[in-house]
């Protein structure tokens, strides 16, 4: 599984299955913004949408969106 077909903006993603063998993922800098699947795709793209709708959310509200701490350096 390849996750080049995913953009998150360089932050770090944690995807794992869990005890009851669901699929879920998080970013590592900011494990509240999380998804869940039967698929690790299926996670992937969960995860994606829920970043874009963060960002939306930021811009919205006029706040910078989130960079990555690598992206900085």
């Amino acid at each position: 599984m390849s996750t080049n077909n995913y953009d998150f903006d360089g932050f770090t993603i944690n995807l794992y299955v869990d005890e009851n063998g669901d699929w879920l993922c998080h970013f590592v800098e900011m494990p509240n913004i999380s998804a869940f699947g039967d698929t690790p795709e299926e996670t992937l793209t969960e995860l994606q949408t829920a970043w874009e709708m963060v960002k939306e959310d930021f811009i919205a509200k006029g706040l910078e969106i989130l960079i990555a701490p690598r992206k900085l350096a």
